[in-house]
Order: C-alpha cells, then structure tokens, then sequence
C-alpha cells in the first residue's frame, strides 16, 4: 500500500490520476510533457493502465489487491488484535504473547546480516509504536536482539 501512497503523494500526480478516474483527460494531453512526467510513476504503481486502444484506465481494484497483499504478508493473525493501520496499538502482558510479538517485530524490521545503532533500533521500533525504550529492552531481555557491551551497536543474534 505504501508505494501506493507514494505514487499519490505529488499533487500533481494526484491531480493527474483523479482527471483519469473521472475519465477527463483528453488522449491529446495524456501525452503532453507535463502529464509523460508524471504518469510512468502512475502505470508503475498499477494505479494506471494503458488500455490496447492507448487510453487510460484507472480502477479500484488496485486497492484491494494491494490490501490483500498487506493482510496476506503482514501482521499473524493471532496478532492482528494488537494492531490497528499498521501501528502497535498496545504491547502484550502475558509474556508469551509479547514474545511472539518481539520476533514478528524483529523478524520485519531489522536485517540479521547488519548492525544497528540504538539510533537506528529505536527508528525502526517508532515506525510502529511509540514506546521504543520499551520495545528494544523486551527485545534485548528476550534475546531477539543482542546489545554491545558498551551499548553502541544492536544486532540481531545468529542461531545455530
């Protein structure tokens, strides 16, 4: 959904899409240098398609496909309860819970292959929750993420 939204994020490019929508955009200017600019990011994203006659289409099925694709690869569905438009809306009690959280939050958002700065940690944990302090020290006591002594770097543990 998000290269959605970026596709849409130009007002420009938003104006454009809403003229195809409406079905007021005149095959003449679809090709005018200003609409060329910004309609490659539009047929990109799947908000637009070229029809065969070389006229534009824009449907909502877009939308559900790419909500499909969120629902499918996004939070467990166990889970899901804890989360409300992609934000952690509460962190777990029972710690069983709060663990399975932890590894699907650090399975998503951190690559075992780098290290991290505790910059870096609590940007990643922000763009789900607020609480970061909160997150990383779960996430450190859990062993889903291991800190350097010196409390520099983060990494995520290599298993056997």
């Amino acid at each position: 959904m998000d290269h959605l939204m970026s596709a849409l994020s130009d007002p420009e490019r938003l104006e454009l899409y809403a003229r195809i929508v409406l079905g007021d955009l005149p095959p003449r200017e679809a090709d005018s240098p200003a609409a060329r600019r910004h309609l490659g990011k539009l047929l990109a994203s799947g908000l637009v398609e070229r029809l065969d006659d070389g006229s534009l289409r824009a449907g909502p099925e877009v939308f559900r496909r790419a909500r499909t694709a969120e629902s499918a690869g996004g939070v467990p569905r166990h889970l899901a309860g804890f989360f409300a438009r992609g934000r952690l809306t509460a962190i777990p009690v029972r710690p069983t819970v709060r663990h399975e959280l932890l590894v699907h939050l650090t399975d998503t958002l951190f690559d075992p292959a780098r290290t991290y700065s505790e910059t870096e940690v609590n940007e990643a944990l922000r763009t789900v929750h607020d609480d970061t302090a909160a997150l990383r020290r779960y996430c450190v006591t859990d062993g889903l993420l291991v800190r350097a002594s010196d409390g520099s770097a983060y990494r995520v543990p290599q298993h056997a």
